[in-house]
């Protein structure tokens, strides 16, 4: 078990850590004709939005409620009721998700109560779905906003128990920030190999993997997992949650799902990725088919031709903790030795990491046991 240092520094000197609200903008990006919803300041949506434009160089819908001075002292609400007005009207989303910013959530703001009030006074508006979600910048960092907007779907728009009939095809994938796009696409083949159908939450493949939609400009995601997809997922064969951070919303899923739900921590290791397939096969009653075969064994010749520069090699790292569990174990793999590792926050999976210590900092505390190991 590794042991967690705390840092006492009283600022942070180039910083790895990434706020809440960060995290739960990238989930819903992966969520069909999806809004999501700042309440915060306009500058809390503004860095949100440079941020990933710049990473995933794709539009990013985007929107805040605009709290300036006035409102953070005297309350917010009428912010909320009318950017969901507005966003209801002008946008016609399927779906949009109000998450909180520290300053909203130092003010004390309700923001379900307001939505509660916001459907009453909307009845116009039923059919679009709404989600709200916590997400203060002053805990936690993008991985908990991440497994936070999950976490809510799953308590919010799905029922508490499985809803008759069984979709006997159907394959739940829920994942963690850890899968780029392109892993996501990946994961779906490996799925339909099988024959199945995967329901892939959120689904940042169809709407982050760079592609050029026909037809005009949208002003809210081109792609995801629609909101029918998720209503059903409980009717699914079975769910596998991959990610360290997901443990509480596969708590969740077990009772609202009738088939068994699979948690893997990752699939950056051979293991990993056997367990995964091995459990399609399992569910499907179909062979291997022989492409993923072959891929196995490319990856086996690669292990053998890279290991005599890996084997023993330190690899320093620093990264939100399910990245380091997956590089861990990755490196691990490959005879690396994993350390230092730094983490932006102190979270449950990193006393499992196999290191001696992980060191909750950021890059300058990195720079410093490089330096001193």
């Amino acid at each position: 078990m590794a042991e967690i240092i705390r840092n006492n520094k009283p600022l942070a000197v180039s910083p790895v850590k990434s706020g809440q609200p960060l995290g739960a903008i990238l989930a819903s990006l992966g969520i069909e004709h999806c809004m999501p919803l700042v309440h915060g300041a306009q500058g809390c949506s503004a860095f949100a939005k440079v941020f990933f434009i710049q990473h995933f160089h794709d539009p990013i819908p985007l929107q805040s409620t605009a709290m300036d001075p006035t409102s953070t002292i005297m309350g917010a609400d009428n912010n909320i009721l009318t950017a969901l007005n507005t966003l209801c009207q002008r946008n016609n989303p399927k779906a949009i998700v109000l998450l909180s910013t520290g300053l909203s959530e130092a003010q004390g703001s309700d923001i379900s109560r307001v939505v509660r009030e916001f459907r009453a006074d909307a009845p116009r508006f039923k059919n679009i779905a709404l989600l709200t979600v916590n997400t203060p910048d002053f805990y936690g960092s993008l991985e908990n906003g991440y497994s936070a907007v999950l976490e809510s779907i799953v308590e919010q728009w799905l029922a508490e128990k499985p809803l008759p009939g069984g979709r006997n095809r159907r394959v739940n994938l829920v994942v963690s920030h850890l899968l780029t796009p392109g892993d996501v696409e990946l994961l779906r083949s490996y799925v339909e190999a099988f024959g199945l159908q995967p329901v892939i939450l959120p689904d940042l493949s169809q709407s982050l993997d760079g592609h050029l939609a026909s037809g005009d400009f949208s002003p809210v995601t081109q792609g995801g997992t629609s909101q029918r997809l998720i209503e059903q997922m409980g009717q699914s064969l079975c769910t596998f949650v991959i990610g360290v951070s997901l443990t509480r919303t596969a708590a969740l899923l077990g009772s609202r799902c009738r088939g068994e739900v699979i948690s893997l921590p990752h699939l950056m290791t051979m293991e990993q990725c056997d367990r995964f397939i091995h459990q399609l096969k399992q569910v499907s009653g179909r062979d291997v088919p022989a492409w993923i075969e072959r891929q196995r064994g490319q990856l086996q010749d690669a292990m053998i031709d890279c290991h005599m520069w890996l084997q023993n090699a330190d690899i320093a790292m620093a990264a939100e903790g399910d990245l380091l569990a997956g590089w861990c174990d990755f490196a691990r793999s490959q005879g690396m030795r994993p350390g230092p590792v730094v983490a932006p926050v102190s979270q449950p999976g990193l006393q499992r990491l196999p290191v001696d210590r992980v060191v909750i900092g950021d890059l300058e505390d990195m720079q410093d046991l490089l330096c001193t190991h």
